[in-house]
C-alpha cells in the first residue's frame, strides 16, 4: 500500500475551502506559538468517512479538557466538501482546531487567552488507496524508544515534539517505527496503536494490547474496531520483557491500518514476515470496512 499523495491542493481554512498556497493563519496562532489545539485523522472509504462519531467523540473530548470552545461535530457537515472539492473518495482527512488568534490588544504569549477568543479551523485531504488495497500488512523495522511524553496520552494534542524525538531516536538504531516504552511498560508508537501475539500462562495464542489508562495512550479507533472484531484479545499491560519475547507485533492507526514490525531492536520478530495473526486481522478489518461502504447511510 503507498502513502497518501504528498501535498494538499485545496483545503479548507475557517469556513472556506481554498488553495493551499492561499492558506494563511496569523504567527501569532495559539496553535503556532504554542501549539495550543486538537487534531484528529480521518480516514474515507469509497466516500465513507470510517467511524466519524468515534472520531468527534474523541475530538470533543480533547477540545473539552483543553478549553478550546468548538463543537466537533461540526465535521459531519465539514468533511463531504472537502473531499468533494479535491475529488476524493480514497482519502486521509486531517482537521486542527487551535485555540486561535488574540484579538488587537490582548497579550499575544499571554499563556491564559483571553475568553472569546475565536477559534482557527484548518482541514486538508490527502489521497489513500481504497479498501481492496488492504491485501497485505505492510512492514516496518522497529526499536524501542523510552516514552518521555506527558500524561494525557488520550489528548491528542497538536504539540508532538515527543513524538518527533522519539521517531527521529528510532531512526538513530535503524528503526522506521518506535514502540514507546515507560518504567518496563509498553505504550503505543509515536502514531499508532500496538497489538502483540505471545504465548499465555498455559501455551495458548495471546493478542494483546495495552490499556488506556496503564500508560495514558491515545484511544486509537482502528484499535477499537479490532478489538471489536476480535473480542478474544486481551486488554492487559504489556512489558518491555514480552515485547522482545512476542511471536508478532503490529501496529494499527488511520493510515497505516495493519502494518507488521517484523524487526525489532535489530533482531527478527518471529519468522521476520508479517504473521498469520496480522494476516487474518487485516483481513477481518478489510471485510467490515467493505460491509460499512455498502450499507446505507441511516445504517452505519
Amino acid at each position: 500500500m503507498h502513502g497518501p499523495t504528498p501535498t494538499p491542493k485545496l483545503v479548507h481554512l475557517n469556513g472556506q475551502i481554498i488553495p493551499a498556497a492561499e492558506a494563511k493563519v496569523s504567527v501569532f496562532d495559539r496553535g503556532f506559538v504554542f501549539g495550543d489545539g486538537i487534531y484528529e485523522g480521518l480516514r474515507s472509504f469509497g466516500g465513507w468517512v470510517r467511524n466519524l462519531d468515534d472520531h468527534i467523540a474523541r475530538m470533543q473530548q480533547g477540545l473539552d479538557e483543553a478549553g478550546i470552545g468548538w463543537d466537533a461535530r461540526r465535521l459531519h457537515e465539514l468533511c463531504p466538501p472537502l473531499l468533494e472539492a479535491n475529488e476524493m473518495g480514497d482519502a486521509f482527512l486531517y482537521w486542527q482546531i487551535t485555540r486561535g488568534t488574540p484579538k488587537p490588544g490582548h497579550p499575544v504569549r499571554a499563556r491564559l487567552a483571553e475568553p472569546d477568543i475565536e477559534p482557527t479551523v484548518f482541514g486538508y485531504c490527502l489521497g489513500l488507496p481504497g479498501v481492496d488495497d488492504l491485501r497485505e500488512p505492510t512492514t516496518c523495522n522497529a526499536a524501542t524508544v523510552p516514552d518521555t511524553r506527558w500524561h494525557k496520552g488520550h489528548v491528542k494534542s497538536i504539540s508532538l515534539m515527543a513524538n518527533v524525538m522519539a521517531a527521529q531516536a528510532a531512526t538513530e538504531s535503524e528503526g522506521e517505527e518506535a514502540i514507546l516504552v515507560r518504567d518496563g511498560r509498553v505504550s503505543e508508537s509515536c502514531a499508532t496503536n500496538i497489538f502483540v501475539v505471545v504465548r499465555g500462562r498455559e501455551g495458548q495464542v495471546e493478542l494483546c494490547t495495552p490499556p488506556l489508562d496503564d500508560v495514558s495512550i491515545l484511544p486509537g479507533v482502528t484499535r477499537k474496531i479490532i478489538l471489536e472484531l476480535f473480542p478474544d484479545a486481551r486488554v492487559r499491560r504489556i512489558t518491555e520483557d514480552e515485547l522482545h519475547r512476542a511471536s508478532e507485533i503490529f501496529l494499527t492507526g488511520t493510515i497505516t491500518t495493519i502494518k507488521s514490525a517484523v524487526r525489532l531492536d535489530g533482531r527478527p520478530v518471529g519468522g521476520g514476515t508479517p504473521g498469520p495473526v496480522a494476516r487474518r486481522v487485516l483481513e477481518r478489518y478489510a471485510d467490515y470496512l467493505r460491509a460499512n461502504i455498502a450499507a446505507p447511510a441511516g445504517a452505519r
